[in-house]
């Protein structure tokens, strides 16, 4: 619930003095001059505060849940609830001997391309004079199938072609003789021409020079340099090969990029999955809470709670009434339900600018930050936080129950003199804090003064005087 505590109406004080609260931290033991058992306070010299109260609970400066980023088996669990661990620290694991076996190969994947870029690049000097072996001997092979087909070719057309020359002669011959035999009167009389010697020997003449001039063709016609074309290619090949080493184009420089680039990707993913089987604390704290256990499945659900308690602070809630006063800042005091001997400071962190409804009544969320303490705090405890909105320090202040009021206005106090008796003293009544409020007028420090209606006895020193109004 929260409390507060705000400048006091003197008009309240004379009623809470009327219902007897009195015995304050200023109250001194009940004595009187005559022996008469009477409440006393003492006049004291104190610093009063002017607060603003509310209660919440203890929380961490952060507080988060951990879990796996891969599938797997739990195979560890380092910590417990309440163990103080360190940023990076392991806190749980996964078996990862599949894992490890993917990223061996995947390192294995990523040095061939790693190599490959840089033999793309700048070539193995083995590998170019290699080829440059191939390209002298693709050279000489193209030389020597070039020199094969000009010899190959002569040869063979001028073997068919001189049997034509060979032919035609031995034709004209035969024509010749045919003549000659045609010249014969006797032969053409009795017209043997178509069946002589000689006319056979023509018709096989003319065969055979009619084949010589066939073949003689043919030859001509049949002359192929396979041989050259594909000792041309071979040396073309040569050639690339050996650019290509020596000159790489920028599309096989892109395509070795990014093979490498595949096989460097593939391999960080691997290793993710290494650290992802792992959960490590991301800042110095407290383990909460332990759900992983070793055997079970790990993955996206919620393993290990943790807090970081290198800060404390506690969320309250001022009401819309209060909270005008309260600025980010401002001086806290807290106190513990649960360590009713300890306190600690603080201060306004955060007022939060929206603010929520309960039950018709609007309050304003503030965080106070919680100084570093000694004290053994533990989330959740129980928090009176006490805002400190203004401070009167040295200054002289009675109870409130000691302060009267003058029906005819102002205020006194009775303070008892040096022989027992009551005196009245007109005060001016200032700042309150709930238990002491200041005061100004002929007082001095230590001085006692009546918590309540002195005794008849004791009245001797008010005379007359008990009934006038007494100056502010």
């Amino acid at each position: 619930m929260k409390k507060k505590r705000v400048w006091m109406v003197v008009g309240i004080v004379l009623v809470l003095a009327a219902v007897g609260l009195v015995l304050t931290r200023a109250t001194a033991p009940a004595t009187s001059a005559q022996g008469i058992n009477t409440q006393l306070g003492r006049v004291t010299q104190a610093t009063l505060s002017r607060t603003v109260d509310s209660s919440g609970s203890v929380a961490p400066a952060s507080e988060v849940t951990l879990s796996f980023g891969t599938a797997g088996t739990v195979s560890k669990v380092n910590v417990r609830p309440s163990d103080r661990v360190k940023q990076g620290e392991v806190l749980a694991e996964l078996d990862t001997s599949d894992i490890a076996l993917q990223v061996a190969q995947q390192e294995q994947a990523y040095l061939i391309q790693q190599a490959n870029y840089s033999m793309t690049l700048q070539p193995d000097p083995a590998e170019v004079a290699a080829a440059e072996i191939s390209l002298a001997n693709a050279t000489a092979a193209y030389h020597l199938a070039q020199q094969k087909y000009a010899v190959n070719s002569t040869d063979q057309v001028a073997i068919s072609c001189n049997n034509v020359d060979s032919a035609k002669r031995t034709y004209d011959d035969a024509v010749t003789a045919y003549n000659n035999y045609l010249s014969n009167w006797r032969v053409q009389v009795t017209g043997s021409a178509e069946i002589s010697p000689q006319k056979a020997q023509l018709d096989r003449a003319q065969a055979a020079y009619n084949q010589a001039v066939i073949n003689c063709k043919l030859a001509k016609d049949n002359i192929t340099d396979s041989n050259v074309k594909s000792a041309l290619a071979q040396l073309e090949q040569a050639k690339v090969t050996l650019d290509n080493l020596q000159h790489p184009s920028e599309r096989t420089v892109l395509a070795a990029q990014v093979q490498l680039d595949q096989a460097r990707l593939a391999l960080d993913q691997a290793r993710q999955q290494l650290i992802d089987a792992q959960i490590m604390a991301p800042f110095d704290g407290v383990v909460t809470q332990i759900t992983a256990q070793v055997g079970g499945s790990g993955g996206a659900n919620p393993a290990v709670m943790l807090a970081d308690t290198n800060q404390y602070h506690v969320d309250v809630l001022i009401d819309e009434t209060e909270v005008g006063q309260v600025q980010v800042g401002q001086k806290a005091e807290i106190t513990f339900d649960a360590l009713p001997q300890g306190s600690v400071t603080g201060v306004v962190a955060r007022i939060d600018p929206a603010g929520t409804i309960n039950q018709g009544v609007v309050y304003y969320l503030t965080r106070v930050n919680l100084d570093p303490t000694a004290e053994p705090l533990l989330l959740d405890m129980t928090a009176n936080i006490r805002i400190i909105i203004d401070t009167h320090e040295n200054v002289l202040a009675v109870p409130g129950g000691a302060i009267r009021s003058d029906p005819q206005g102002g205020y006194y106090v009775n303070v008892v003199d040096a022989n027992g008796e009551a005196q009245r003293v007109d005060v001016t009544a200032g700042y309150t804090d709930g238990d002491l409020t200041e005061v100004s007028g002929n007082l001095q420090r230590g001085q006692s003064v009546y918590l309540s209606e002195p005794p008849a006895q004791a009245q001797q020193g008010l005379g007359l005087f008990g009934m006038r109004a007494g100056g502010r």
